[in-house]
């Protein structure tokens, strides 16, 4: 399997150490980690080669109610001047396609807070759907996600 995934107007690499001038650092040395230890993980996306955001793929944290550390949690952080452009249900096109084969996952969860209308816009782009209610790690509640394998 290919270190980089190319779409149509995106390439994404794996997020590691060299995104930290334009990602939070510890993200990304969480992301290099990650990819070392279990073979798949967050990639950084690219357009026009400039750093335009992240498809986040890994396993779950703990803390979140309603998802559990065994499942692989997918999540993606556009750029504020690059949102509303397609790029995260693009990017996650891609990385969501590469998981199934380079993980063998059979269901990926999302959770969303109720505000974010644009980050609900794309999960359900992606075939997601409401599994059910859950709070965030610091006790915000959300919706969460999930996305069975084809």
């Amino acid at each position: 399997m290919s270190d980089a995934l190319r779409t149509e107007r995106l390439l994404l690499v794996p997020l590691g150490k060299d995104h930290s001038g334009a990602h939070d650092a510890q993200e990304c040395e969480l992301a290099a980690s990650h990819w070392r230890e279990h073979g798949f993980g967050s990639w950084a996306i690219l357009l026009d080669g400039r750093f335009a955001g992240a498809a986040e793929l890994h396993f779950a944290h703990p803390g979140v109610t309603g998802i559990t550390t065994d499942e692989i949690e997918a999540g993606w952080e556009i750029e504020e001047q690059l949102r509303g452009r397609g790029i995260a249900t693009e990017a996650m096109r891609a990385a969501i396609d590469d998981v199934w084969a380079r993980a063998g996952a059979t269901h990926l969860v999302a959770y969303i807070r109720p505000e974010n209308a644009a980050s609900h816009r794309v999960a359900e782009k992606l075939g997601f759907r409401v599994r059910g209610r859950g709070l965030t790690r610091s006790g915000d509640p959300m919706s969460v996600y999930e996305l069975r394998a084809p």
